[in-house]
């Protein structure tokens, strides 16, 4: 399904190959219980990996040879990690090897790193507070992805590249589909777009540095104590090697988002 830019006459993902653009893809993952001493209860994390459209020809090509190679749809860190769907029956060796491919590309390609997380129980209260300036109608997944893309929108402004928004689903769609936000008109398309994973790969990236960011806090005490598996590893180094650091998001806005 191919969704069409009407200011453009060209379907959206043909605007990846647009040189000067700023592409910004977002994916989310919750930490539930508190599985990690000193890590708060029940935490979401929602991340956005931006990257020059210069980069995506290059990321196209050697994603797309490389899922025609492993002969999948997408690289699911999740999936990969445990061995399940498409990568079950995979040995160790070859699905660290597919793991490590994809934080290779987000070396190269990715430019920041930007991050918005919350604890659960401290939502009631952010949220009680906010009432006294307006009524707040969203729970707590749907208020921090506000606050998201709220973020994101206002460091794109400040810069001067036009720029792109890729959301992952939160549930199935059949294809991209734009939502509207009033202060996000600018951006290529009209607003934000949600589209399942395996129809963007920058969606993939994105993926991966929110299962790195998950694996490595909740894992983290195995490399303390020698436990850490290659895997782990793994997203230890995407954590490590993440450009510029990890963006805290709620901060001052940062014109080079979109520079």
């Amino acid at each position: 399904m191919l969704l069409v830019d009407p200011a453009s006459d060209m379907s959206l993902a043909d605007q990846f190959a647009v040189a000067g653009r700023t592409l910004v893809f977002c994916d989310d993952t919750d930490i539930a219980g508190q599985p990690v001493a000193k890590l708060r209860p029940d935490l979401r994390i929602l991340v956005a990996v931006q990257m020059a459209s210069e980069n995506y020809a290059a990321l196209d090509g050697a994603m797309t040879a490389a899922l025609d190679q492993y002969g999948v749809a997408e690289f699911h860190a999740t999936d990969i990690a445990t061995g399940n769907r498409a990568w079950k029956g995979r040995s160790e060796e070859e699905r660290v090897a597919a793991l490590a491919f994809v934080a290779e590309q987000m070396s190269i390609h990715a430019g920041r790193i930007g991050a918005v997380w919350l604890p659960k129980g401290q939502y009631p209260k952010i949220r009680k507070d906010a009432e006294k300036i307006g009524k707040v109608g969203v729970g707590f997944k749907h208020g921090l992805r506000r606050v998201l893309v709220r973020s994101v929108v206002e460091r794109l402004a400040a810069g001067t590249r036009p720029a792109m928004l890729w959301l992952d689903q939160d549930s199935p769609i059949a294809g991209p589909k734009v939502e509207h936000w009033p202060e996000a008109t600018f951006l290529v398309g009209g607003g934000p777009i949600i589209a399942p994973s395996q129809m963007v790969l920058g969606l993939q990236l994105a993926d991966l540095a929110i299962w790195s960011v998950q694996r490595f806090q909740v894992m983290r005490a195995g490399f303390d104590d020698g436990t850490a598996t290659a895997i782990d590893k793994v997203a230890r180094d995407v954590v490590a090697g993440f450009p510029t650091g990890f963006d805290d998001l709620r901060g001052d806005a940062h014109a080079d988002w979109a520079p």
